[in-house]
C-alpha cells in the first residue's frame, strides 16, 4: 500500500472535486433547453378574467338594449296630421271631448299662406303656415313663431286657437311643423324632445328675418308641451328672440325622461339606459342643449310661464322649478299657474284671459 503525504492527499482531493464539477457542468450542458416559465396570466387566470368581463359586459349590454327598445318605442313621432286632418287656419274643430261646444269660429283666420322653409339641417324642409297681420296693421308687425308638441302639428287646434288670438291682436304668426311631424321632412321618425328640433325653430327665425324683413327685436316665440321645451332650448340658444311663452313645458330633460318612463309603466332606473342607448345607437343627445338655457341666457329678455296645476302629463313642478330658477338668476319671468286645469288646457278653460295675457306680454316685449 502506498502512503501519500498530507500534501499529496490534498492535491488528489482537489482533483477529485474538480472532476465532480466538470461532470456536473457537462451534464447540464448536455440537457435540452428547459421550457421557459409562462409570462403574464396563466390559463386559469385568463378564464377568470373572461368570466369577470362577461359578468360586467353582458348585463350592461342587456341594460342598454332594453333602453334602446324602450326609447325606440316611446320616441316615435307619428308624422302627418292624424286626428287633426282637415284643420286649417280658416276652419278647425276642438277634438277634446271635454270641450265639445268650444267655439273656434272666433279664432279662424282667412288669410294665410303655406310656405316651405329649409332647415339649417341639410335635407330637411319645414312645412309652415304664414299668417300675416291684417292689412290695417303697419308692417313690420310684431311676430310670433309657434311650436307644437309631441306627435302634434301646426294643424292642432291648440296651435290654431293661439294663432287666432295673436292675429286678432295685430301680430304676424308663423306656425311650424317640426321635423318628423306634420308635413315636414321625416328624418328618422323619432323625436328628440327639443334637442334637435330647436334647429328647425332657429331656421324659421332665419326665414322671418331674411324673407319677411322682420327685425329681430320684433320676434317672439310660443310653445306648448314638447313645443315649450323646444322653445325654451331655442330661446336659450338664439338671442335674436326677444320673448317666449312656455305653456306646460319642462325644465330638466333627465327628469322628464324619467317621468315619462314611469308614466308609461317602466321603472325609473331605466332612464339612464334610454338616454345612453339613444346616444350610442341613435346619435341622439337627449340632455343637451337644455331648456334651462332659456333662463341661464335670458339676459333682459322676457319669459311667460303657463301651466295647469292638475297636469298629469307634464307635471306642474317643471314650471314651478322654472320660476324658482328665474328668481335665483334674476330673470324677467312671470308665471300663470292655474288651479284645476290639466295639460295644455288653460287656453281652453280660460280663453279670454289667455288671450289678454298673451297679447299684453308680447306687445310689451316686441313693440
Amino acid at each position: 500500500m502506498i502512503h501519500l503525504s498530507d500534501e499529496d492527499a490534498a492535491v488528489a482531493a482537489a482533483d477529485e472535486d474538480g472532476d465532480d464539477i466538470d461532470s456536473a457542468v457537462a451534464e447540464v450542458e448536455s440537457e435540452p433547453n428547459p421550457e421557459p416559465r409562462p409570462a403574464g396570466f396563466t390559463r386559469g387566470r385568463k378564464i377568470l378574467l373572461c368570466v369577470g368581463v362577461a359578468l360586467i359586459v353582458l348585463p350592461l349590454a342587456a341594460y342598454l338594449g332594453v333602453g334602446w327598445q324602450i326609447y325606440s318605442t316611446l320616441a316615435y313621432a307619428n308624422p302627418g296630421y292624424n286626428d287633426q286632418e282637415g284643420n286649417l287656419p280658416d276652419g278647425f274643430n276642438v277634438t277634446w271631448d271635454k270641450y265639445p261646444d268650444f267655439d273656434t269660429s272666433r279664432y279662424e283666420v282667412q288669410q294665410y299662406e303655406n310656405v316651405t322653409i329649409p332647415s339649417r339641417t341639410e335635407g330637411i324642409d319645414l312645412d309652415c303656415w304664414w299668417i300675416p297681420a291684417d292689412e290695417s296693421v303697419t308692417q313690420p308687425a310684431p311676430t310670433v313663431v309657434q311650436v307644437h308638441g309631441l306627435r302634434a302639428s301646426k294643424a292642432g287646434y291648440a296651435m290654431l286657437i293661439v294663432a287666432g288670438m295673436l292675429h286678432d291682436n295685430g301680430f304676424n304668426v308663423l306656425l311650424v311643423d317640426l321635423r318628423d311631424h306634420g308635413h315636414s321632412t321625416v328624418e328618422d321618425g323619432r323625436v328628440s324632445i327639443g334637442t334637435k328640433e330647436y334647429i328647425d325653430v332657429m331656421s324659421a327665425v332665419d326665414w322671418l328675418i331674411d324673407e319677411q324683413d322682420i327685425p329681430e327685436e320684433m320676434i317672439g316665440l310660443w310653445g306648448n308641451s314638447m313645443g315649450a321645451g323646444t322653445a325654451a332650448i331655442t330661446f336659450g340658444q338664439d338671442e335674436r328672440l326677444q320673448a317666449v311663452v312656455l305653456d306646460s313645458g319642462y325644465l330638466d330633460l333627465g327628469v322628464i325622461v324619467r317621468e315619462e318612463l314611469v308614466r308609461e309603466g317602466y321603472p325609473a332606473f331605466l332612464a339612464p339606459a334610454c338616454i345612453w342607448a339613444a346616444f350610442l345607437f341613435g346619435g341622439e343627445s337627449l340632455l343637451e342643449p337644455s331648456p334651462r338655457s332659456a333662463f341661464e341666457n335670458a339676459g333682459n329678455r322676457s319669459i311667460l310661464v303657463i301651466h295647469g296645476l292638475d297636469d298629469d302629463r307634464v307635471l306642474s313642478h317643471h314650471s314651478e322649478d322654472m320660476l324658482d330658477l328665474a328668481e335665483e338668476l334674476d330673470v324677467n319671468a312671470t308665471g300663470w299657474l292655474v288651479e284645476g286645469v290639466g295639460h295644455v288646457e288653460v287656453k281652453l278653460s280660460h280663453p279670454d284671459e289667455y288671450e289678454r295675457r298673451l297679447s299684453e306680454f308680447y306687445l310689451a316685449a316686441l313693440t
